[in-house]
This record gives structure tokens, C-alpha cells and sequence, in this order.
């Protein structure tokens, strides 16, 4: 048995200096015995591991969906030193810092809401290797069950294939009860950028229970995705609007409920006729990384937030902070049948990541002043602060843009593709050694034919270092009919996919020869 070892010699500075290709010249003759075979003993070698050092000077991410949007958006990642054992990290700061940015200024009189309702961002490293910065647009659409009570529409939602996305009680006139179980779940949750649910009063009069608590409707959102309506309670309510009435008195109030506790009443009232079109719109809406309780009242776009103006004083100084990427399904909860509640144009911008969302048929019935989302061709730009971090993540420039939304103008998705691909995601691939001038009887599935292939190594260590050395040498046969003369032997490690490994600085390679009889 023989042992050569493989030197390589870290230049930067020469063409391949700084890549793991061992190509060694030896002053003494090796041969080959017929039927020799070879096999890898070890590697130490350390790679190339990029650092992106993000602090105040470069971590500024803008961004917009419109030209009609001046101001655009814009947010920072967060500080600190990222590579490829904390990628993760990177890829959430930038998700959470897209989707925290998308909303509108309630203040604002630019008709910005629509391009930004439904929109959920996704960031993440694509099948390609590619940095890929997403978003598609959840369409403010019906949930399906349009004018909803309990005796109606509810009995037909459990049974229509078309409606399967629900959890449903079973229906029952002339209900009351200060219970949760009379009501709908959704099974999906809404857009986690700008999403909302809302909904529109019809019908509000006493069930004769004589308690507000236990009076009207709630409009909320949970966390809880296996919640029935056999098993709802208030406790799981995490966002929810309670539209009831006093009895005695018939007064109509807004509640606003914060995990599982109530808060009210308003001083904004209720702008209530039966069945009347203009009646009060409620939303609750993820904007700009917090949770909002619009009214929506008279037809028109002037949210009113029950916690601002409205008169409803919430802990922390009435700012309630989205936990970015939770998952809040739409829940609607009766407690009066269909002589005393019914509420209309039901409806939600579902998420169109991680589920089957549900096809939008139909818009709504509001007035165009409240807002649906907006089906116009956009203009998207992304810029980095630096050209250093956009080329870190694969861009060739720092700026992006102005592109028209999707594909062929596609108005309901778009991505930011980075240029190249993205170096530091090869740390989950498997590696090869490749012998260039050697001969073996080896096969590769990945090109479909013989390949030169000694080894895989299945990962790096935690520093990005090669330290691997093998216990049981796996002799890979040359089938060599003669002796063959060796002078040089020439070794690459590379990448699963064949890409070059670049390193950081010298190596080593240790092979074993032996005679198929030893």
C-alpha cells in the first residue's frame, strides 16, 4: 500500500489560486500495478467564508410597489455579522422587515391602500441557489359565504365542496346564547404583510339575553388552527371587534378584544339602519407591523381605529405590535339567530404562501372608497444602500428596478431575482473529490454517465473547515489492464453540482494506492 499526499498552495493573486484543484508534480515514479485501486484517507482544508458585516452604514432596504407612492418604503436589516451558519437569521430579518413596511398611512390621502392590501413578502434561497425577494397579492375577495347568519348560508357551507376551507356550526333559528359555538372558522389564514378580514352589519337587535357580552357578533382573529366552534372560547380570540347591543336600551356599541380580554366601550357609535348598505364596515388589519380595529362608516375610505379615535383605551399606549409571520385565521361568532344578527360581505385577503388559498370569484360589494385591492399594473423597486451588501447577496447593482409587476406583467406576484448565484448556500450540499488524470470505476447519476468521482463528503464542520478523515477507506477500482506511470496526479474538490470550492488557504489530500491482492 501507498500513500501520496496532495499539497495545495493558497495564491489569490494566479488564476485558480484561491480554488481546491491539487495538481502535484513528483520528481519519483509512481506505477500502478494492474487492478490497483485508490481511495480518500483524508482533507484539511478551509473555505472561503463570506462575512456581510451589517451595521448603521449599510443595513437601509428601500422599497415600493407604485410610482404612485412617493415616499416609497424602507426598513433596516438588522446589525450584526452573517454568513453562511446564520443565514436563517439574515433571511427572517429581511421577510419580517419587508412584510413590516407593507400597510399605508391611515392619514394619508394618496389612495395607497390598495396596492399594498393582500400583500405577504417571502424571502428565501431558491432551488437555484439564487436569493430570491418575493411577495404575492392575497385578493380581497368573499369568503364564500356572502350574507351570513345562522339559518342560512352557515347550513350550506359544511356540505359544499367549493366551501371545504370552513369550520361551521350547524345551523338553528331563533338562537341566543352567550356561548361561541354558533359560528365560522376559517381554516386559512390571511396575508401576513397587509391582510385583513372585515365585515358588514345588516342586522343587530337583542336576543333577550340582557347582557352586551352575550349580545350581536364578534368579527376576530385567532392563532389556533385546529380551533372548532364546539371548542372556541372568548380566551382564544387574539384580535376581535364585538359589534353588540344593550339590553335594555337597544344601544349599539363597539368592543375590541385583545387576547381574550375585552375592552369598551367605544365612543364612536354605531352608524346602524336594518339592512342598510351604508351601514358600518369593521376590519381588522395587519398594517405596517401592527394590528389596527378599523370602522369604515358612511360608504366611505376613513378608517376610524376604535383605539385611537374610537375611545377604547388598550394596554401599552393602544399600540398593539404584530408578531411577524404569526398565522391568524378569520372567525365570525354568532349569538342570536337569524331574527337578531346577520352581517354581510364576510370577507378576507388570504395568504398565498404555505396553503391552498382560496380562488377569488367575485369582489365586493363595497364602495370603491373602502378599498379592494388594486388589480393595476405596478412599478417594483428594491434598493440596497450599498453596492457591497447587494453583491453579497448575488445583485450586480445596488438599485432594482423599475419593474412591472410579474412576469409579463403579471399583477399578483413579483420577485427580485438576484444575479448570481448565492455562494454561501452550498454549506447543506454534499461534496466530491474528483480524480482528473486517474481513471475510475465510478458513475454519476447527476450527468448520467462515468465520472472520475473517489468521494463524497457529506458537509462541512461549523467553521466551514474540511477536517474529515476516514476511519474505513472506501478503494475505488482503476481497472488498469497494465501498469500506468504516474508523474502527477491531479485532484479537484468540488461542489455536489461540480462548482468550484473556493478556500481561504493552503491544503492537503491524502491518498491510498494499493494492489487489488493486498
Amino acid at each position: 500500500m501507498r500513500l501520496i499526499r496532495l499539497y495545495k498552495d493558497y495564491n489569490p493573486t494566479i488564476p485558480d489560486g484561491n480554488i481546491a484543484n491539487f495538481n502535484n508534480n513528483f520528481q519519483a515514479d509512481i506505477v500502478l500495478k494492474p487492478n490497483s485501486q485508490i481511495a480518500l484517507l483524508n482533507i484539511a482544508i478551509d473555505k472561503v467564508n463570506p462575512i456581510l458585516t451589517i451595521d448603521n452604514e449599510n443595513n437601509l432596504i428601500v422599497w415600493s410597489l407604485t410610482t404612485e407612492d412617493p415616499d416609497a418604503n424602507e426598513f433596516s436589516i438588522d446589525v450584526g455579522d452573517y454568513t453562511e451558519n446564520n443565514i436563517n437569521t439574515l433571511i427572517n430579518s429581511l421577510q419580517n422587515g419587508f412584510n413590516n413596511t407593507t400597510g399605508y398611512d391611515r392619514t394619508d390621502t394618496d389612495d395607497l391602500l390598495g396596492y399594498y392590501l393582500g400583500v405577504e413578502w417571502k424571502v428565501e434561497i431558491d432551488a437555484d441557489k439564487t436569493f430570491r425577494m418575493s411577495y404575492r397579492v392575497g385578493n380581497l375577495h368573499w369568503t364564500e359565504l356572502g350574507k351570513l347568519n345562522i339559518a342560512t348560508n352557515v347550513s350550506n357551507v359544511a356540505v359544499d365542496g367549493n366551501r371545504s376551507s370552513w369550520y361551521v356550526a350547524p345551523p338553528q333559528n331563533g338562537y341566543a346564547s352567550a356561548s361561541f359555538e354558533k359560528s365560522v372558522i376559517s381554516k386559512n389564514y390571511i396575508a401576513r404583510g397587509c391582510g385583513c378580514v372585515r365585515s358588514q352589519v345588516m342586522l343587530c337587535n337583542n336576543n333577550g339575553l340582557g347582557a352586551v357580552e352575550s349580545e350581536g357578533y364578534i368579527m376576530a382573529l385567532i392563532t389556533d388552527e385546529k380551533k372548532t366552534p364546539a371548542t372556541l372560547a372568548l380566551a382564544d380570540i387574539k384580535y376581535g371587534i364585538h359589534y353588540t347591543i344593550t339590553d335594555p336600551g337597544a344601544i349599539r356599541e363597539y368592543w375590541v378584544i385583545l387576547n381574550g380580554v375585552r375592552y369598551g366601550p367605544a365612543t364612536l357609535a354605531p352608524q346602524y339602519a336594518e339592512g342598510d348598505t351604508n351601514n358600518d364596515v369593521q376590519e381588522i388589519m395587519i398594517n405596517n407591523g401592527q394590528i389596527l380595529f378599523n370602522i369604515h362608516q358612511n360608504s366611505i375610505f376613513n378608517p376610524i381605529e376604535l383605539n385611537v379615535d374610537g375611545g377604547i383605551a388598550l394596554p401599552s399606549s393602544g399600540v398593539v405590535n404584530y408578531t411577524a409571520g404569526q398565522k391568524l385565521y378569520p372567525v365570525m361568532v354568532f349569538f342570536g339567530g337569524q331574527d337578531y344578527v346577520e352581517v354581510d360581505n364576510f370577507i378576507n385577503t388570504e395568504s398565498q404562501y404555505g396553503q391552498t388559498a382560496t380562488v377569488a370569484t367575485t369582489n365586493p360589494t363595497f364602495s370603491d372608497a373602502i378599498q379592494p385591492t388594486r388589480l393595476e399594473e405596478g412599478i417594483n423597486d428594491l434598493e440596497f444602500e450599498t453596492t457591497e451588501v447587494a453583491e453579497w447577496f448575488g445583485f450586480d447593482n445596488r438599485y432594482e428596478g423599475p419593474y412591472p409587476s410579474g412576469p409579463g406583467g403579471t399583477k399578483r406576484a413579483f420577485s427580485f431575482i438576484a444575479d448570481k448565484v448565492f455562494d454561501p448556500v452550498y454549506y447543506n450540499d454534499n461534496f466530491l473529490v474528483e480524480l482528473k488524470n486517474i481513471s475510475l470505476d465510478s458513475y454519476d447519476g447527476l450527468l448520467g454517465g462515468r465520472k472520475n468521482i473517489l468521494a463524497f463528503i457529506s458537509k462541512l464542520d461549523e467553521t466551514g473547515q474540511f477536517n474529515y478523515e476516514t476511519n474505513t477507506p472506501i478503494f475505488i477500482d482503476l481497472n488498469n489492464k497494465q501498469d500506468v506511470l504516474l508523474r502527477t496526479v491531479e485532484a479537484n474538490l468540488l461542489y455536489g453540482d461540480y462548482g468550484s470550492f473556493t478556500i481561504q488557504s493552503d491544503g492537503s489530500m491524502t491518498l491510498l494506492i494499493k494492489d487489488k491482492e493486498e
